[in-house]
């Protein structure tokens, strides 16, 4: 997953994969994979992705309270398990007030009390709604949205703390488009019957909230209208998706100045006042056009219709800590009717998450001491070099870059940080606290103490120690402005990673997702910034041009994929994602072909070689069985293609996948050479 630091960890690939062992390992009996799980019905040069998977998919069916379960899903559950037992240690315990102990053990303890939450309703929020009642002005209502901000309540827009993309080293603060409570605006501007049923649908949603907030029915139904309006105002300004992923586009760096002079009509230097900002610096504006509607509305729309909105605003994000009907009204929309999910997941995952957010790193820490062993990081430091090595080789191979540019790409590949299993400085967290008051006012603290740990980075230089993740995070990332990977403890154990695994079997899942983090910083927009994290010119435009043919291909490679009736992948949106995923299996297999030639391993274990090895662990770590409406949010919201064509459209364009599984002309996954995209 790339790490686009600029939307902060707007999120992205992650991977697992089922592996199978003995309780008791001998040293020379390397762990491989469980080829029981496949499905030989299917023909593999027809569906590779049912052929590796299918046994696994009707082992695992879909639960109740998931939109998509994968092998992911099912390690991430599994260290969600290992989490819930430090933090049921920590709140059955007594640690002095202050400690990282208490803090932990106490947020989490105070939000699985439900007698409590039930208890309490809404009154810890009393103030809240109070200042939204005593509202009057819009100075008064520019006041509230800062407010909120300082509380990571969304309303409107978003402030947030990122590098400046042309200036890698020094942090900027960052406006950016936002207000809705609908991820996406094409929910808000598109017209299809999907689009039309989820307005409907979220209307209903609103009226219910507004209700349980206080509202009467009457008003709650003219106030859910006026939620409504204000939103779509705000989503048919906003850049779509993957407009937004172009840092050429979303890069407008201006003095606060004239930012005060183009959009007058808001007050911010009342606003960054109210942050407590000390920073009178240029501020990157990412959306102009969105700037210019709000600033628009700040006449138009009245005070009272503002004062509806963040009645919504207050109520939208503190509601899943909040009683049991409003989780289950919040669920109701955002689970059900949006992903197709049937049930709520059990409460303390719930809970762990929002304890996650609050204290991750103090967790992260805690976890890496007993489930993360040191021999792991340095294998992983291998691995990461031999993957590097194979980029390196392959970059010096290709026949449509330049000298010269390939001169730059190795520098920058060279210039990657690595970051493996945990950090080396943990996060403080002596200004959090954490008191028995109430679980939401506890979440609302966190909330807080990070805003304010985030925007004293502002003017400063970046943190390059600073993580993006907890330590036990199932996941990775690319990061472009500090051309860094990272690799957290939690995605480095099994079953996705071994210290005595087949070769095979680790290069087609860990080591695939090394080459796929290394190749982001070679994807359509990863390739625009230099080895210093820089967003400038170091291609010539000759490479550029030959390089946006070969993506191109691509694209319209998975623009083709059917998802529904009326709705294909997009080939835009999940570029850069698709290049890794390709680059991610070439890097690799190179990387594994130079293992075996230093180290060979067996070449046949249970009937497979190395190399369809080497595929079925890298299509095993997507096998997943996901909702049809989960199917259609993802391929509209997210940057990532499905599973099941992160399988089988990306290895028709690997001839070395044809080798392996004899797949030939005339088989759905044999591309023609004349129609692979080849890349990296």
């Amino acid at each position: 997953m790339k790490i686009n630091l600029t939307l902060k960890l707007a999120s992205i690939a992650i991977i697992s994969m089922i592996l199978t062992t003995s309780c008791q390992q001998k040293v020379d009996k390397k762990i491989t994979l469980d080829v029981s799980l496949t499905d030989t019905t299917f023909d593999p040069a027809e569906n590779f992705f049912q052929y590796a998977n299918n046994g696994w998919m009707k082992m695992h069916p879909l639960p109740a309270d998931e939109s998509s379960y994968g092998t992911f899903d099912e390690l991430r559950k599994e260290t969600s398990i290992k989490v819930q037992t430090l933090l049921e240690e920590l709140a059955k315990s007594k640690f002095e007030k202050g400690t990282v102990e208490q803090k932990i053990g106490d947020f989490y303890a105070l939000g699985m009390d439900t007698a409590k939450i039930e208890e309490q309703g809404l009154e810890p929020l009393k103030p809240e709604f109070d200042r939204i009642a005593s509202i009057s002005t819009i100075e008064d209502v520019q006041n509230q949205i800062a407010h909120f901000h300082l509380y990571r309540i969304g309303s409107t827009f978003s402030f947030y703390a990122s590098t400046d993309i042309k200036n890698s080293g020094m942090n900027i603060g960052i406006i950016s488009q936002g207000g809705l409570g609908m991820a996406n605006r094409d929910y808000y501007v598109n017209e299809d019957d999907r689009s039309e049923e989820l307005r409907k649908a979220y209307i209903l949603h609103l009226e219910k909230m507004l209700v349980f907030s206080g509202f009467s029915k009457e008003k709650a139904e003219n106030g859910a209208q006026t939620i409504m309006n204000i939103e779509s105002r705000l989503a048919h300004a906003s850049m779509t998706k993957f407009e937004s992923r172009d840092p050429h586009a979303t890069y407008n760096k201006m003095t606060q100045e004239n930012i005060a002079v183009l959009y007058s009509n808001f007050n911010w230097n009342s606003y960054f006042v109210n942050l407590g900002l000390k920073y009178d610096g240029d501020i990157n504006v990412k959306q102009t056009e969105f700037f210019a509607e709000l600033n628009k509305m700040f006449v138009d729309v009245p005070v009272e219709d503002w004062k509806t909105y963040f009645q919504w605003n207050l109520i939208n994000t503190t509601s899943s800590n909040l009683t049991q009907e409003i989780q289950e009204q919040d669920f109701d929309f955002y689970g059900r009717t949006m992903r197709g999910s049937e049930q709520m997941k059990e409460r303390w995952r719930r809970v762990l998450g929002t304890t996650n957010n609050a204290l991750g790193d103090a967790i992260g820490q805690k976890f890496s001491e007993k489930h993360f062993p040191a021999e792991a990081k340095v294998r992983m430091a291998t691995l990461v070099e031999n993957l590097r090595i194979a980029l390196g080789q392959r970059m010096e191979n290709l026949e449509w870059m330049s000298e010269e540019t390939k001169v730059k790409a190795k520098e920058k590949l060279a210039s990657i940080t690595v970051k493996i299993g945990y950090p080396d400085v943990w996060m403080d967290f002596t200004k959090l606290e954490v008191g028995q008051e109430a679980y939401v006012l506890n979440v609302l603290k966190s909330n807080r103490f990070w805003k304010e740990d985030e925007l004293s980075e502002i003017g400063k230089p970046v943190d390059k120690s600073k993580w993006f993740f907890p330590a036990h995070t199932v996941n990775a990332y690319y990061a472009p402005t500090l051309n860094e990977i990272c690799f957290p403890a939690g995605i480095l154990q099994a079953p996705f990673f071994y210290l005595d695994g087949d070769d095979a079997i680790n290069y087609g899942a860990i080591g695939v997702v090394i080459g796929h983090e290394m190749s982001h910083g070679f994807d359509d927009r990863g390739r625009l910034y230099d080895k210093e994290g820089n967003l400038t010119t170091w291609w010539t435009e000759e490479d550029s041009e030959r390089f946006n043919e070969r993506t191109q291909v691509l694209v319209n490679q998975f623009n083709n994929i059917v998802i529904t009736d009326d709705l294909h992948a997009d080939g835009k949106l999940s570029l850069g994602e698709n290049i890794a995923d390709l680059g991610g299996l070439n890097i690799s297999l190179t990387a594994f072909r130079n293992a075996q030639k230093e180290n060979p391993q067996a070449e046949m274990i249970e009937g497979y070689t190395s190399e369809q090895r080497f595929f079925l662990s890298y299509a095993r770590i997507w096998a997943n069985n996901m909702r049809d409406k989960e199917k259609i949010r993802y391929t509209k919201e997210d940057e990532h293609s499905l599973p099941v064509n992160r399988v089988n459209a990306t290895i028709a364009n690997m001839p070395e996948f044809h080798a392996a599984f004899d797949a030939k002309e005339g088989n759905t996954l044999y591309l023609p050479e004349e129609e692979r995209a080849t890349i990296w």
